[in-house]
Formats: C-alpha cells, sequence, structure tokens
C-alpha cells in the first residue's frame, strides 16, 4: 500500500511540474517592447506580398489607442477608444478584437512568436512583428479547410509617460 501512494504520489508530481514547464511567457524584451508604447493604428507605406493584404484603419479607428499590461494572472491588450466611434463597422480591427468590450485576454507563443485571444477561434492567432516603435500584428487563420489570406494590421508606437 505504501508502495502504491508513493508511485502514485511521484507521478502526480512529475505531471505537475511538466505543465509549469510548458506554461508559455512572453519574453521579458518583447514583453518591455509592447508595455512602453501606447499603440496607434497607421496605414503601411511598407511593399506587401501576394499573400497578405494590409488593414487601412478607417477614420473611427485613427485616433483610437492600444496598451498592453501583462500580468501573472493574466495579459491584456486594451482599446481606449477615440473621440469617433465606428458603431456597427465589423471589418474594423477594433469590432474584430473587442467587440463591445474594452479588454481582451491574451496568451503568447514564444514558438510562433504570435499572440493568441482568449475565446477565439482556435485556429486565429496574430504573428508579432516588432521594430523599435513600429509594430505588425499579423492575422493568421490556421484552420486547413478555410483559405483566410493573412491581413497586416500597423502601428505606431508613443511612449508612455511611465516609460519616458
Amino acid at each position: 500500500m505504501n508502495k502504491l501512494f508513493t508511485g502514485s504520489f511521484a507521478i502526480l508530481f512529475l505531471l505537475t511540474s511538466c505543465g509549469k514547464e510548458n506554461e508559455v511567457t512572453v519574453p521579458m524584451d518583447v514583453q518591455k517592447q509592447l508595455e512602453s508604447f501606447e499603440w496607434s493604428p497607421i496605414v503601411s507605406a511598407k511593399g506587401t506580398t501576394n499573400e497578405q493584404l494590409k488593414h487601412k484603419p478607417k477614420d473611427c479607428e485613427k485616433d483610437n489607442v492600444y496598451t498592453f499590461t501583462f500580468a501573472e494572472s493574466a495579459n491584456k491588450f486594451t482599446v481606449n477608444r477615440g473621440k469617433e466611434l465606428c458603431g456597427d463597422d465589423k471589418l474594423t480591427f477594433e469590432s474584430l478584437i473587442f467587440a463591445e468590450g474594452q479588454h481582451r485576454a491574451f496568451a503568447y507563443d514564444k514558438e510562433k512568436k504570435s499572440i493568441k485571444f482568449a475565446d477565439s477561434s482556435p485556429y486565429q492567432s496574430y504573428e508579432v512583428q516588432l521594430d523599435g516603435d513600429q509594430l505588425i500584428l499579423i492575422s493568421r487563420n490556421n484552420n486547413p479547410l478555410a483559405y483566410a489570406a493573412p491581413i497586416e494590421y500597423y502601428f505606431q508606437g508613443k511612449r508612455t509617460a511611465a516609460t519616458k
């Protein structure tokens, strides 16, 4: 009986240890860069490939500001909406990500360098590309049954008061 208890305890310990090792955290350099800026949508001047479409922010989106917050309990992506609201336009970044809310929890995948929003499709993710004060989120749908071209969302960063 004692051997059975010890064996069960050892297996349980190994399983819980493995789970903690596999938890995905955002690399500190990426976390600091994302947190250091308030991100505003911009129209990119960069060229685009045939497989990727560039999102052109609508007027109602241009005065929005997006921020990232990292915490042990949950990472959050937040929108601070500008003066002009987008209303029922479902083709805006704001509507696609936030619907009626102001915050959206997300997880980060270190291997793919992408974020996945809570309660989103298991196939949907956003690749994160950072270059100084420029951020590109590339929407990807990895469902093998659906063809959806990646969409690039461009943002310009402005340092937050806390990081100046």
